[in-house]
Formats: C-alpha cells, structure tokens, sequence
C-alpha cells in the first residue's frame, strides 16, 4: 500500500505542478477563446456591429476582434448562484429561472436578481417546471454531470488505486465548463447500472459542435437486447429486437436533440416526444431491458455533448383523468393534473379551461405548466450565454458592460438584462470563416504569453517604445501596443530567405563578440589596449567599447562543419545522430543537415529543411503534420505541423568522446585557482585552435598579435592561432539584479536574429526596413526588421543562457587535514 501511496503522490505532485501557477495567476481573469484554440485572459469591454472590445493585461489597447474569428468567453466559477422558483423552457431553445410574479392571456411577467423584470409572451413559452421539483429527492439519476457515470470498461484492479487514478486521468470522456460529459473519441462509452422503476421519465439533451449529433442511447448495456434510440444515417430511430420505428428526421443544421422519454411497463408503452411534449412516437410492447439494466451512450460522430440527462419517476398518468392532452394543463405538487392556462394576478393564482372553467390553485403548489402544440422555432442568434445551473438565453448584444450585457432574444420584445456575475461561458454562434485582416493565409506569427500563446503578425512602424512594436490578433481590426512588462516573446514566420546573414558579408565580419550580458554580436575584431576594445559590426554603430563589457571574443569562422553523433536522454528507447554544417553557440545555432532517429530496430531520416532548433529545443516539421513511421510495426502517429522535442523524448545530452571529455578536464583545470594565486586569478582564458588553453590577463592585441600575461610572463601569440579569448572574473553584480548598467527600462527588447545574434536595446524608431535603438553598452543600433527570428520583452529579456556562464574562475578545494 505505501508503494501506492507514493505513486498517487507523485502523479498528484507532478500534475499540480504543472498547473497550479497559471490558475493562482489568472484565476480571476475572463478568457476569450478563438475557433482555433488561441486564448487571451482579460475583460469584455463594449461591442459594436459584428465586435467585441477586449481588454487584456497583455496590450495597451483594447483589441477590436471580428466575432466572426472568436468561439467564446470563460468566467471564472461563481461562488454564488441566483435562482428563482421556476425554470421555463422556450420554444426558441431559451432557458431562464425566475419567478412568475404576473400574468395576463398574452404574457407572462417574470423577475430574477440574474435579469430583473421581464415580460414575456405566452406564445414562447412551451413549460415552466418548478426549481425544487426538479431536485426533489426521488431523483433516481442525474446524468448531466460527469462524476455520476461509470466506465463502461472491465472494472480495475482495487487494490492498485492508482490504476483508477491514471483511468480517470485518461478517460475518453471528460467534463466541459459546466461539467457535463463530453468526448471527441469515435465509439466512446459511458454507462451507469440503474434498476429500472415501473414507471419512468427520461430529459435527455445530446449536442455535437460540429455536426448532427451520431450516437446510441439504449436503456441497458447489452445492445442486442436493450430498448435504444440511435442515428441511422440522417433518421433518429428507435430499435429493440426486430422491432424498428422512425423517431424523426435529422436535419443538416442540426446540433442537439432534447427529447422526453416516458414508460410505463405496466403497459409496456413508451413515449417519446420532443421537449414542447409534442408526442413524436408511441411504442407498445416494449421494455427496457433485463439484461445489465441501465443508462449507456456511445459516441458515433466527431464529438458528442450530454447537456442534460435526468430521470425521476413519472408524474401520474394524465391520461387516466381523460385529460387532452393536445391542450395547456397544470401539475400539482400531489400528481393531480388540472387543464387549462396558468393565471397569476397578484395574490390570485388560478387556472383557466377553454371553456371557461376557473379553479383557484397555490402557486407553491404548482410544479410544471405545459402549453403543448407550440411550433418550436429555429432562429440563428450570433450570441449564446450559458450559466451553471443550465440557463441557456440566445440573442445579440444591444449594449455591454463589464458586470452584464443588454440582450435582445427572440421571446421578449424588449431586450432582457443578463448579468454576467454568475455567467460561466459567453459563446459567439457564427458560421463565419476565419478571417485575417491581413490576408496572410495560413502562416502567421505566435506571441507567447504567462499560460499560452496567440497568433497574429507583429508590426513595426513609427516612433517611440510603446507604438513601435505593435501586434494584430487573428481577426483584429487594428493592431495594438504591447504591455512589455507582460509579454515574454514573439516568435516570427520568417521565409527562408530572411537570414541575418543575408543582410551583411560574412567574409568581412567573420568573428563573434560575446558580452557580459549574454549578448552575441558578429563582429571584426580590429584591436585593443587593454581597457577598450575596436571592432566593426554590421548592426552595432559604435567602433569602441569598454573591454570590460566583454565576455568573450571568437576569432574562429563563423562557419565550420562539426558532426555531433549519437546523442541520447537517459532511460530512453530512441537515439539520434544529428549533422551539421553550422556551429557557433551550441545546439541554439547549428545547421543541421539532417537526423536519424532510431527506435528500438527502426530508423528514419529528417531532413535538415525540416528541421529548426528553437529556445535549445529541437523542432521537426514532418510530413505536413504527421510523423511517418511504417518500418518495424511501428504506426503511423499523427502530431502537430511543428511539435517540440523537448529533453526525455528526443534527446539533449550527448554522448560525450574521450576528446570532449579531454578538453573538459582542460577547462576545469584553467579554471580553478591554484592556493598561491587566488588573491590574484587570472582574468582570461585564451584558447588555441588545437584546444590548448593557457589562463593570465589579457593585455592588447592587434591585427597581428597578441599580448598575454601568464605566469608574470608576458608573450605575444599570433591571432590565426587563436580560437578565443573569455573574460573568467566573477561578475559584479548579483544574478537577480539587471542584466545591464543601471535600472532595466520597462520599454527594453531583446531581439534574437536568424543566424543566431541576440541584441538587447531600447527599440526607438523604424526606418527603411530598420529597427533602429540604443544600448546603454554600445550605443546605436539599427537590426533589418526582415531578420528577426524572436523578440524578448520585460523581465524575459534575458532569456538565454551565455555560451560562457559557466567559464568563471572558481577556487581549489581546501586540504582536509587529520587530527
């Protein structure tokens, strides 16, 4: 049992990890969802024709979104519910709970603390059920929410409780925002063991998002034997046996079914009508089954919802008072059924017949009003509020405010009041396709934020920080500023065409300028003193700069070819070998050429032009989407068009030579401080092309040579001998403070270029293609737009780790000494 113990501790630690920090971030925030899965948390602020206003934490500016683009918008879980007396269902597919305070022969007058008064016509109304009716405590089972079902699979091993644990975790059945079952898995079961009463009702509301709902609903789990209704083709049918009828019609548009079920098996008839209670089918000789008795549903199409689900014992039998039920009639709390139209004028609450017939009744005593034989109508509103207690209310925004909306609906005539505090999903109904402002087609640029990412483009244009790096969301009508302080990067959808070092002569910049800040510049390394260094760079204005800001100096080409072979993660069933044309900061810059994945016995090749290396990750671009792999039984896995192989899938640790072990051991001997020298270390290491490393103080150089103290021995080595030249101080300032001289501006940007150069600076103004700013190191600098790969902002502006961090001077242990 403790063994157990520990793994449902360890699954429950690891699955908190990794959620709890975005729900404590955001927990209070909306967030608005787009038909392709992006998300943004922030505020409904207004509407106009066919928008929303949005305000997010993320922008300076409202976004202007085309609802056209947008799916819906989630509240937080109310704590709190406003209720009413009644819950009446519409012909129009609305539903609202309130209380029935007035009434005339045309109109009903109902009033909540969720919409305040409304009136509305008798016409639209088909029933009125009583809230406590609903929940009384016969309710034999509420299907509606997803923790009351049981898997339909072989039941798991008790002792082991993390088996049901990781089943539930993995379930083909999961439970939407308000909690109601939902699946996208074709042929997905569930099913709940329930011993059928004599008499019975059944709500039953099934939806699909994206087609017809396809499904079976049987009242037991042996198929062969059980009563079930399911879609044949474009027909609801019902089948037990041979026994075979048609239900109804499914129409193209359609997206749910909300029926009523009723049996009575002294009978043996089943009913079954549509949610007016206007009778469908009637079934005689039927029963529900012996066999594994119970509620069971399976999926059929591409996604199945169970929106509503109850079965409660059936009211008595109006047809055995010789009631019509073609007409209105009233249920009683004792199961009497009154005919006629409920009234209620003040204190007076009666029920009215066709012929006149008055009968005074206790509104506390009526459970449901029927008004039977109203057509139901199907009318496309472009604005759907859900709430948790199953209210449904369709329409179009007259007027939006941050704690409700003004909706106009298809059963009132004047526009209903809907509060927001309560709400839990605010859904835009449009068929619209998506649109992009810019017509970019498919490619478009991701801004990442704290829990997820965006899609858009990001521009450049004008003057100043907040208005000169601005982003367009998918279906935005302008674009707007950034919250710097907020956003962690944008990463671009560049041609391949867009390398950096297409934009200046590799020939004439072949070194590289490391800083202390993490930054990497191409350069010409011309000279130094001592104290400054000069050197030509095609981004970088300046020609001096202190040498102190200086990490490292590479004079090696910036391009050589290096084979990296047979890396491997631990506890791993795949290898790789990975080639590459290009090498200069690790993994983050290699070209590759290509990589051969094994696993187990089978191989496959990537090639290289699929192939990016993103934040020290590699990124594969396979087959437009999918991974092909046929040889060694292996099948074929579909996956996103670009997924990450992130460390323990694909691997990151390589399997090191005896040469690269050799020059670690070199490395850490240049780096540790002999006893004798450490109130004076060193301060550089200077590294030959063969590896060999000797550690002193750099003195000056020159196109020639250079000047090197070592042992108190001052040598001069020629350039075209050396590899590099590392600053190995310890750094002055502490880890957490700026990465810069001086408070970090809020307005800073990190920019990472295609071939690999990452400069930081206050961005200032665009022109002729350029991204023009100052650096408080170098001074001006101007970047070709065309050649930034990301863009880091705020506190992620340092979001790389220098090639050289850990190249820093460390002292030798101290002898241990017996007593």
């Amino acid at each position: 049992m403790q063994r157990h113990l520990k793994r449902i501790l360890v699954a429950v630690a690891v699955l908190t990890a990794l959620g709890f920090p975005t729900v404590q971030a955001e927990e209070r925030e909306l967030l608005l969802h787009w038909k392709n899965g992006d998300m943004l948390p922030g505020q409904l602020n207004g509407s106009g024709s066919g928008t929303i206003h949005w305000t997010s934490p993320y922008f300076l500016d409202d976004l202007v979104l085309d609802v056209g683009v947008l799916d819906s918008v989630a509240f937080p879980k109310p704590s709190v519910l406003t209720t009413g007396a009644f819950r009446v269902d519409a012909v129009s597919g609305d539903v609202w709970v309130a209380d029935l305070i007035d009434s005339d022969a045309d109109t009903f007058l109902f009033s909540s603390e969720r919409h305040g008064q409304f009136r509305v016509k008798r016409s639209a109304i088909y029933r009125l059920d009583r809230v406590e009716r609903q929940e009384r405590q016969d309710f034999l089972f509420n299907g509606s929410e997803l923790m009351n079902w049981k898997s339909s699979k072989p039941e798991k091993d008790m002792t082991d409780p993390t088996s049901l644990l990781f089943d539930r975790l993995h379930s083909n059945w999961y439970a939407d925002a308000e909690g109601h079952p939902q699946t996208g898995v074709a042929k997905a079961e569930i099913f709940h063991a329930l011993n059928w009463p004599e008499r019975f009702e059944i709500e039953l509301e099934l939806a699909s998002t994206a087609q017809p709902p396809n499904f079976v609903f049987a009242l037991g789990e042996d198929l062969f034997q059980a009563l079930r209704l399911e879609i044949w083709e474009n027909e609801l049918v019902a089948v037990q046996g041979t026994l075979f009828k048609s239900v109804l019609a499914v129409q193209p548009e359609q997206r749910n079914f909300h029926l009523r079920l009723a049996y009575d098996a002294s009978t043996g008839v089943l009913k079954v009508s549509d949610f007016a209670e206007n009778l469908l089918i009637k079934l005689e000789g039927v029963k529900p089954t012996t066999e594994r008795p119970g509620l069971y549903i399976q999926n059929r199409g591409e996604d199945l919802i169970v929106r509503r689900l109850g079965v409660y014992p059936q009211f008595a039998d109006p047809t055995a008072q010789q009631l019509d039920l073609s007409k209105p009639r009233v249920y009683m709390m004792n199961d009497e059924v009154i005919q006629g139209k409920l009234f209620v004028q003040k204190d007076n609450v009666y029920v009215l017949d066709t012929d006149g017939t008055r009968r005074d009744v206790d509104l506390l005593q009526v459970t449901r009003a029927v008004q039977p034989g109203t057509p139901l109508i199907t009318a496309d509103q472009p604005i759907t509020l859900e709430y948790p207690d199953g209210v449904v209310l369709h329409g179009e925004f007259v007027e939006v405010k941050p704690d409700s909306v003004l909706l106009q609906t298809a059963f009132a005539d004047e526009p209903i009041t809907c509060s927001l505090v309560d709400v839990s999903r605010l859904r835009f109904e449009t068929n619209t396709p998506l649109i992009r402002g810019d017509k970019e087609g498919l490619n478009e640029d991701k801004l990442f934020y704290a829990s997820n990412t965006l899609r858009g483009r990001v521009l450049f244009h004008g003057k100043g920080t907040s208005a000169l790096i601005q982003w367009k969301s998918i279906g935005a009508l302008k674009p707007v500023r950034l919250a710097n302080n907020r956003v962690k990067r944008i990463k671009r959808l560049l041609p391949p065409t867009s390398d950096a070092s297409h934009y200046f002569d590799t020939a004439q910049f072949p070194h590289t300028l490391h800083l202390q800040s993490g930054e990497i510049v191409p350069c010409q390394i011309i000279a130094s003193d001592g104290t400054t260094l000069s050197f030509q760079s095609p981004f970088i204005h300046a020609q001096r700069m202190d040498l102190a800001s200086m990490k490292a100096l590479e004079f090696a080409d910036r391009t050589h070819a290096i084979n990296l072979n047979e890396t491997r993660p631990k506890d791993s069933q795949y290898s790789v070998s990975i080639t590459t044309t290009k090498w200069n900061n690790g993994l983050e810059d290699a070209k590759i050429q290509q990589i051969m994945v094994q696993a187990d016995d089978t191989k496959f090749v990537i090639d290289g032009d699929n192939v990016k290396v993103v934040d020290g990750k590699m990124v594969l671009r396979i087959n437009e989407g999918r991974l092909m792999i046929d040889e060694g039984g292996l099948k074929k896995q579909p996956v996103q068009d670009w997924i990450e192989i992130a460390p323990g899938f694909l691997p990151v640790e390589s399997r090191r030579s005896k040469q690269n072990d050799k020059m670690d051991l070199k490395l850490e001997r240049a780096l540790t401080v002999p006893h004798f020298s450490r109130d004076t270390p060193p301060s550089h290491i200077l590294m030959a092309n063969n590896g060999d490393m000797k550690r002193g103080k750099l003195l000056s150089f020159n196109g020639q040579a250079i000047q090197f103290d070592s042992k108190l021995r001052r040598s001069s080595v020629p350039m075209d001998r050396v590899a590099r030249v590392v600053n190995v101080s310890k750094p002055n300032m502490h880890p957490d403070k700026p990465v810069l001289p001086g408070d970090t501006p809020k307005g800073q940007v990190c920019v990472k270029l295609t071939d690999g150069s990452i400069l930081v600076f206050d961005p200032l103004e665009v022109r002729e293609g350029k991204l023009l700013g100052r650096s408080p190191i170098y001074g001006a600098v101007s970047v070709p737009i065309e050649s930034i790969e990301s863009l880091y902002f705020g506190e992620k502006a340092k979001f790389f780790k220098d090639a050289f961090e850990e190249w820093v001077v460390r002292p030798a242990k101290e002898p241990v000494y017996n007593d």
